[in-house]
């Protein structure tokens, strides 16, 4: 069974947890207790919520309140070193929300938003602005692609037309 950890427990990374399980993934989410800002549903995001109602009950996920403190990918996964317990090995890891090092892997471009097994899921939503069709997507392209490179080429492709583009202004 493949196995992933989910870093954040707000929006986009419960939705990643919810369809990652629909698909026989273990899954450990990471929650450090914060409440967060409701998040309004509109154009993708109130498709992909109306097709997550359909999904199966109950969901079998496991859930900690644990830090990240290294992130060190390999051939075939990453290894999770955490602040309470021992280092753990997981197929993927999806950064829901920031998570210790994942931005400075070697070679991440800032373009990118994954690398090595690590999915960087909240500078996706950032991006775009969808948080569930984001989160959505990523599992789909676990459930189309076999090889997690494959599904995060896939994942990036398909979100990035949705990307916001932002106005910079500069502040005097």
């Amino acid at each position: 069974m493949a196995t992933a950890l989910v870093v954040g427990a707000g929006i986009s990374g419960l939705v990643t947890a919810l369809r990652l399980t629909r698909s026989a993934w273990e899954v450990v989410v990471l929650d450090h207790g914060t409440h967060h800002e409701t998040v309004p549903l509109r154009g993708p995001d109130r498709h992909a919520a109306r097709r997550l109602a359909a999904l199966p009950h109950p969901l079998h996920y496991e859930t900690r309140h644990s830090t990240v403190t290294a992130l060190q990918p390999d051939r075939f996964g990453v290894t999770v070193a955490f602040n309470d317990h021992d280092d753990e090995w997981f197929d993927v890891v999806v950064c829901a929300q920031p998570c210790c090092d994942a931005e400075r892997l070697p070679g991440l471009r800032l373009e990118s938003w994954s690398r090595d097994h690590v999915a960087l899921l909240y500078r996706a939503v950032r991006d775009t602005g969808i948080p569930l069709s984001a989160a959505e997507l990523l599992a789909d392209a676990f459930d189309i692609h076999r090889d997690d490179h494959a599904a995060f080429a896939w994942w990036e492709t398909t979100l990035k037309p949705h990307t916001v583009r932002r106005a910079f202004t500069r502040v005097r």
